[in-house]
């Protein structure tokens, strides 16, 4: 009965869509969206770079920065309290790891702007088992002439892809391309066993956290379902569009409909997601040599870089991060996934995804950069 309401559902929105009754429905909350077109538009050096910062890729979009001005060229950074991932990421390895992406734009804007960027990381040091209150990493601009930066370019250009790609595959080139910018702690490869290998594990694991209570609850209370909700809080998952906005109206797509794992929703969800994943026939990695707080930043930096990168050549990013996870239900895809990579303790895989030729081109909410400034 669920299911022919949900489909009944489905073609009546598809039906309205066709008849041209639903246009003034526009598909995305561009007021969410406002700090991809304001970056850059201050006169200090420090906001302007910081502007750059905000678009930083991280961890279901939680945004976790907190940045204390100090003058037009000195900042703190620290990590928000309320933006972790406590049930997915207990540690906050993948929460620091998206404050090394904040930082590796931060670098790119100043330099662009002929500023070095001095960073001072954990300056007072940092608790391995999570982030407290204090700092990140202390900011410092210098005037200097620079060399041009080609990935700044990118930076308001790049978003992550989870849709399907298409059978293309990127080129021997592309994948040296992005081991030249990100560094050598990047590897990757097309080899058709071992992606076949990434592609079950990974779809596994997605399997888990969706099915786990704990740990889907804790996405779910972070999607953001139409339009309104995106505006209300840009950040989070975001769920838009047309079809959005009318399934959240019959009650079909909702937040509570999408915590059920016997709902369509939940089930249709699940599939976009595996089916994403189905299509990953080249994959990059990045390790680390520890585990370090230092080495999680680096492995952000370089994620960035790769990210920034593959906007360049025209190509779609998603980082698949479930089996890198370090809570219990999960332990035995993290031990395949780093098993399969030949990453032994005490190095640790900090980042895979799987990279091609996406067909979405959206990029995520985000708050602006008055509301990260404390």
């Amino acid at each position: 009965m669920r299911k022919r309401k949900f489909l009944k559902i489905i073609g009546g929105a598809t039906a309205v869509l066709a008849g041209g009754t639903y246009i003034w429905a526009a598909p995305r909350a561009k007021s969410a969206r406002i700090a991809w077109q304001s970056a850059g538009a201050y006169s200090d050096p420090i906001r302007s770079a910081l502007s750059y910062a905000v678009l930083a890729p991280n961890p279901h979009n939680r945004q976790p920065w907190q940045v204390e001005l100090l003058s037009d060229t000195a900042a703190v950074l620290y990590c928000d309290d309320q933006r972790r991932l406590p049930v997915t990421d207990p540690y906050d390895r993948q929460t620091t790891i998206g404050l090394g992406c904040f930082l590796e734009l931060f670098v790119l804007a100043a330099q662009h702007n002929q500023y070095r960027a001095h960073l001072d990381l954990f300056p007072e040091g940092a608790h391995p088992k999570r982030l407290d209150s204090r700092p990140v990493a202390r900011l410092k601009l210098t005037k200097a002439k620079q060399t041009p930066a080609p990935l700044f370019t990118q930076i308001t250009q790049r978003h992550t892809d989870r849709k399907p790609y298409t059978s293309q595959l990127p080129s021997a080139q592309n994948l040296a391309d992005l081991q030249l910018d990100a560094g050598p702690m990047l590897s990757s490869s097309q080899e058709n066993r071992l992606c076949e290998n990434l592609r079950n594990i990974c779809a596994d694991a997605a399997r888990i956290e969706f099915m786990t209570p704990h740990t889907h609850a804790e996405s779910v209370a972070l999607m953001r379902v139409g339009r309104k909700a995106v505006r209300a809080n840009p950040d989070g998952i975001s769920i838009e569009g047309p079809f959005t906005e009318l399934l959240n109206r019959a009650g079909a797509v909702s937040p509570q409909a999408l915590s059920d794992h016997d709902s369509p929703a939940f089930k249709q969800g699940l599939k976009m997601y595996l089916d994403g994943i189905e299509t990953g026939n080249s994959f990059f990695w990045i390790t680390t040599p520890d585990n370090q707080r230092t080495d999680q930043i680096a492995a952000g930096r370089a994620y960035a870089r790769a990210n920034l990168k593959a906007s360049a050549l025209g190509l779609s990013v998603h980082p698949l991060s479930q089996a890198l996870q370090e809570y219990p239900e999960m332990s035995e895809q993290f031990a395949k996934i780093h098993k399969t990579l030949s990453i032994q303790s005490p190095a640790r895989l900090q980042i895979l995804a799987r990279v091609g030729y996406g067909r979405a081109n959206t990029r995520s909410p985000r708050w602006p950069l008055e509301n990260r400034l404390i």
